[in-house]
């Protein structure tokens, strides 16, 4: 069975032909053939271009219409000529691929058909019948012609079969007719293939789709030279590389794959793939495959982060990169992110204004493409655009190529009815807030098969771990019999463009509504109309934010590289807090014996360490004021995230260089890897001595984006009188009258002056514009810190406030006043032992982010396990039900139950 080499004559459809799905510049040959007529973008001597663009294949909500029309923009002027569509969140693309689509849904995908042709781009409509297909059941062969009949009357042209991430097992009537299941798929490619017509594009998954998943190996896989030898010679085969997700492509492990496919591979490539770990963005450049390889390869298609406005460095570098050897001249290439990497440039015009391709050969820099898409990005930022002109489905042209109405009802309207769930876009106001099971890899095995696989490597990208949610139940509408599948109004099998904009409310309308919110809306293109408000002599000028800058993008890039490591800076960083950490005894308060020249080095660099961490935040706070809404809504968590930490790594610097002891202790890697999150944000959090504490860790963004800032640091002996007069107004909050009116230091004397002063030095304040607005303070043994309360603080208070007459009826005043002249019952050894370390932490109500109140709380808990406490616990009255929820969400204080103990004080603990 083979096919000979494709010409001009293309097989006849049932369509009209399709415009060139190349123009201009992405009309690129396949190295070595001659160039067709650009306006054809099929070469003469029958050689197939080179594929080059996207795949939208990730696990999670899929790309709205608009996002793929800007995208079909940016490709075409890039110079990419592709792109594949495979979300696996369109359930009738995989689980449900047997399903019809609607005609709403066959208007929607006509009109990504034309975008894409409007463009210059070629559709590829790729589907996943392996979950379930019987490859021996004429009946499941004649419904996959069906669906791809379809998809063909919407003007598609070019298709893929994906047979990714399935059981190789095949069942009991498969095994009558196929020798193995590599005939199966390779005899159903083939039929599939010539009943299209022998498609110019055709593209085939391989189960074994990348080195590590073939048995026993590349070379000697059974399963590929079956495909190699019996699929269709026209047929193109998808390729991940060595690992699902690849650090490099070598040139010698792609010939290796090409010899025994007896073709040039087309890479699905995963780099900056991110749906595997909900805490991770790549922002890094294409690297780790060489230019070299383009000579040798049928196409690459990247497979980028689910947020689409983060793809912007991923796809601009990927076509910097294939133009570097577009004309496929074999050299060889340095790769480098050295400051030394140079460019050499040669420029060969024949005839200026001609249509012949323009001949470069450019030494490809991961570094230097990297510079030139975020300069380029920048530009995108000063550019208004609300938060939803792209997110949100937007209403668009109706195809005119194909008469939907008159197609048949077989054709477009058959369904089923069944519920589905899709990744919360996390920005979105009009959904409701939710908590998913976060799903695996666009071509990435389950749980359980990629635990059994990574026995086998010892390379994959850092951390790739998730956090378990819990999945809540979707409700399907009670007045639709046979929908499709849906979790809100907004959710459908595919986004369509029937829903409509004006039922939602704005952020801005929302945060209107909750004037306590400390959260302010950012500017918006109505508001730009509106007339300047010029401030009096006596008010505070207009704020005016500052704009994002190339630096703030260059760091954002190194603070989200690449899967495998973190950009310079983002290093940098890590190794400064590293070394910070393991130096901090030749700063502690107990040091006897001081050197001043390591001293002085540590504070220099502790210095430095502090800058960059307010490099971080002032970055934050500029891409949080940017103008163009649409972009901040896809990055705000990743920002906010990193934001969240560095501002408790630098709090907790400040604390190591005043308050450590010289016995403090840190992890020393021997962690669980499922306590942490990826990416850069949890590479510092194995660093902290609390490095297990998830809950503290976990800091989702508000649901609306927000650049206020707060600032994290020790407590020093001049916050006393702030730090008491927000624990009187907390301790007095919803009480109708004012009992400690005369006594006004009595309430912070009582709860937080024994801390203050004989164990200041475990002790953080939160502050924002205003001053101070929340403490966390403790002690890391309670029993000698209470030895010391009764031999000076106790006598000092008991001078202070004399002794009530017990035999009238006591204010509230006088029965606080009363507990310094009484003995207070102490907690059972048996609890303390488990629990040494007593913490008080107490919040403003204004404060609304509940990340402030984890991130103080993460840094007081690191200052005790630091110095050698393994629990703390917290007493909180039950009348204060705000601090009883606050404990309550962080999930691992729990309700210690004893005897003896007041009733109106609820004990709370938990484990370091």
């Amino acid at each position: 069975m083979v096919q000979k080499d494709k010409t001009l004559d293309t097989p006849p459809l049932d369509v009209e032909p399709s415009p060139s799905p190349v123009s201009g510049e992405a009309c690129v040959e396949a190295p070595g053939g001659p160039v067709a007529d650009s306006r054809i973008g099929v070469e003469t001597t029958g050689r197939r271009k080179f594929i080059s663009g996207v795949v939208e294949g990730f696990y999670g909500r899929p790309w709205t219409m608009e996002q793929r029309k800007e995208l079909f923009r940016r490709q075409q002027k890039w110079g990419l000529n592709t792109y594949l569509y495979a979300p696996k969140d369109d359930y009738k693309h995989r689980m449900f691929w047997r399903e019809m689509y609607s005609v709403e849904e066959a208007e929607q995908l006509m009109t990504l058909v034309n975008a894409a042709k409007e463009y210059g781009i070629e559709f590829i409509y790729a589907i996943s019948p392996g979950l379930d297909i019987t490859f021996s059941n004429q009946k499941e062969v004649s419904a996959l012609k069906r669906k791809l009949d379809q998809v063909t009357h919407f003007g598609c042209k070019s298709f893929a079969l994906l047979f990714d991430d399935i059981d190789h097992n095949m069942c009991p009537a498969d095994k009558e007719v196929f020798s193995s299941f590599a005939h199966a798929q390779v005899s159903l490619t083939n039929e599939i293939y010539q009943y299209l017509g022998e498609p110019e594009t055709f593209l085939f998954c391989p189960t074994e789709y990348c080195g590590t998943f073939c048995y026993p190996n590349v070379s000697q896989s059974p399963y590929l030279r079956t495909v190699g030898e019996k699929l269709l010679p026209s047929i193109d085969v998808l390729w991940t590389g060595p690992k699902v997700v690849s650090k490099e492509i070598p040139v010698e492990s792609i010939e290796e794959v090409s010899k025994i496919l007896r073709r040039a591979p087309v890479i699905w490539d995963n780099i900056h793939a991110n749906d595997y770990d909900q805490k991770r963005l790549f922002l890094g450049p294409y690297k780790g495959r060489s230019t070299e390889l383009i000579p040798r390869l049928k196409g690459v298609l990247t497979n980028p982060n689910c947020e689409f406005e983060s793809n912007f460095v991923a796809i601009h570098t990927l076509a910097t990169w294939y133009k570097s050897n577009m004309n496929g001249v074999r050299k060889d290439v340095v790769m480098t992110d050295g400051e030394d990497s140079t460019v050499s440039i040669q420029i060969k015009l024949e005839n200026e204004g001609s249509d012949e391709e323009l001949e470069t050969d450019m030494l490809y820099s991961p570094q230097l493409a990297l510079k030139l898409a975020l300069t380029e990005w920048l530009s995108e930022f000063s550019v208004p655009h609300q938060y939803n002109s792209r997110q949100v489905p937007q209403s668009g042209a109706k195809s005119t190529a194909i008469d939907v109405s008159s197609m048949t009802a077989s054709a477009l309207c058959s369904s089923t009815s069944v519920t589905t769930v899709f990744q919360q876009p996390i920005m979105s106001s009009a959904m409701p807030s939710l908590l998913l099971d976060p799903l695996p890899h666009p071509m990435v095995k389950t749980s359980e098969e990629v635990d059994v696989e990574k026995k086998d490597t010892d390379e994959e990208p850092m951390e790739m771990v998730v956090e378990k949610l819990d999945e809540p139940e979707a409700e399907a509408d009670p007045d639709e019999k046979d929908v499709a599948p849906i979790l809100a109004e907004d959710l459908k099998p595919m986004d369509t463009d029937k829903e409509s904009l004006a039922e939602s409310k704005s952020p801005e309308e929302l945060i209107q509504e909750d004037p306590g919110s400390d959260i302010a809306p950012m500017q918006t293109d109505d508001q730009l109309k509106q007339e300047l408000y010029v401030p009096g002599p006596n008010e505070k000028p207009l704020f005016v934010p500052e704009a994002p800058t190339l630096e703030d993008l260059c760091l954002l890039a190194e603070l989200f590289y690449l899967p495998y490591e973190h950009g310079p800076k983002a290093t940098q960083m890590l190794k400064e807090f590293n070394w910070l950490r393991a130096n901090s005894s030749v700063v502690s308060v107990n040091c006897k014996r001081k050197e001043s020249e390591k001293v002085a080095e540590w504070q220099r660099r502790a210095e430095t360490f502090q800058d960059m961490c307010c490099s971080v935040i002032h970055m934050f706070t500029r891409l949080s004021n940017t103008a163009n809404r649409t972009i901040l809504f896809d990055l705000y968590p990743y920002i906010w995230d990193i934001k969240s930490i560095m501002s408790m790594v630098k709090s907790f610097v400040l604390w190591l260089g005043c308050r450590s002891q010289s016995s403090a202790q840190f992890p020393k890697g021997e962690q669980e890897s499922w306590a942490f999150r990826g990416g850069l944000a949890g590479e510092f959090q194995r660093l902290l001595p609390i490095e297990a504490a998830n809950d503290l860790f976990y800091q989702p963004p508000p649901s609306l984006p927000t650049s206020k800032i707060y600032t994290l640091r020790p407590y020093y002996p001049k916050d006393e009188a702030a730090v008491y007069k927000i624990c009187r107004e907390m301790y007095c909050e919803g009480m109708e009258d004012e009992p400690f009116a005369e006594e006004t230091d009595l309430i912070g004397d009582r709860l937080v002056g024994g801390l203050l002063t004989v164990s200041s030095d475990y002790g953080f304040v939160l502050e924002d514009d205003e001053g101070i607005c929340g403490y966390a303070l403790g002690t890391v043994d309670v029993k000698p810190f209470i030895k010391k309360c009764k031999l000076s603080w106790i006598p000092f208070m008991q001078e202070k406030y004399h002794k009530p007459d017990c035999e009238k009826d006591l204010s509230e005043a006088e029965k606080m006043i009363l507990s310094f002249h009484e003995e207070e019952e102490g907690l059972p050894d048996s609890f303390l032992s488990n629990f040494p370390s007593l913490i008080k932490v107490d919040i403003h109500a204004k404060v609304t982010d509940p990340s402030v109140a984890k991130s103080m709380m993460g840094c007081l808990l690191s200052s005790l396990k630091a110095n050698g406490s393994h629990g703390a616990f917290c007493k909180v009255r039950q009348t204060d039900k705000r601090m009883l929820e606050f404990y309550s969400k962080l999930g691992c204080f729990e309700v210690a139950k004893m005897d003896g103990f007041p009733k109106d004080v609820i004990i709370m603990g938990r484990s370091l």
